[in-house]
């Protein structure tokens, strides 16, 4: 990217969003931060600054792996957890509902209310 340009990539997924971004500098640098829910779908998890292999190993069979710091952000009260199958989307409805969550933004984008 000639001129110092940066490049910010935001997928979203359904029980999670990440986010890459490079840097203006120009430099190889990349990081990457994601927004997820816990495997039984009771707490929304932010990892920053996650770095990783390139995976593959000697064989090319081991899978990535993926390192950095993670801070949970919400807890729902347990018989609120959206299960294992969970969707951000439902995660926030019950927010609302269990936590008075009335607003969230990603990245300047109102993704509750949708």
């Amino acid at each position: 990217m000639a001129g110092g340009s940066e490049m910010n990539v935001t997928i979203t997924f359904k029980n999670k969003v990440e986010s890459y971004y490079t840097r203006a500098d120009g430099s190889a640098a990349l990081s990457k931060d994601v927004l997820e829910l816990t495997a039984d779908g009771s707490a929304a998890v932010l990892w920053s600054r996650l770095e990783f292999d390139r995976g593959g190993g000697d064989d090319g069979t081991k899978p990535r792996t993926e390192r950095g710091f993670s801070r949970e952000v919400l807890r729902l009260p347990p018989a609120a957890a959206v299960g294992p199958g969970g969707s951000l989307d439902e995660f926030w409805d019950r927010a609302n509902q269990y936590c008075g969550v009335g607003e969230v933004e990603i990245d300047g984008k109102l993704v509750y209310p949708f």
